[in-house]
């Protein structure tokens, strides 16, 4: 029975072609997929903010985004353009440490999570 298409075997076999060798076509292989998945989450998230943003501005009959590129398509990255470069301003009573901190905290098991995730069939992170 026939596993579908050998994404993997047929990169690395035109490479291999192409005069590299079998371990430096595996080597560029293997992050192609994690960075794909990285590219379809990011690009997600940007058609999401930009469909939240254009569809609340329709319910309360407003033009919405609209400077930041054709349509306001590139208006979710202004506004993390924006939010890169805000001062960070930590409250006179918080702990500096922990304050800054926190949001790594809270990102770090989320990241970590996709260890387990197999990205091909011979290919898990961990």
């Amino acid at each position: 029975m026939s596993s579908g298409l050998d994404l993997e075997g047929s990169f690395t076999s035109v490479l291999e072609g192409l005069g590299l060798s079998h371990g430096a076509a595996h080597l560029l292989w293997l992050p192609l997929p994690m960075l794909l998945v990285l590219v379809a989450a990011v690009v997600g998230v940007l058609v999401n903010v930009w469909l939240e943003r254009k569809i609340s501005a329709a319910v309360q009959q407003r033009i919405g985004p609209e400077y930041a590129g054709a349509l306001g398509i590139l208006q979710p990255m202004a506004d993390g353009l924006k939010l890169l470069f805000k001062e960070d301003i930590i409250p006179a009573r918080a702990d500096g440490l922990l304050f800054t901190l926190g949001p790594v905290l809270v990102l770090v098991p989320v990241i970590l999570s996709w260890l387990v995730v197999p990205f091909g069939q011979h290919l898990l992170i961990s």
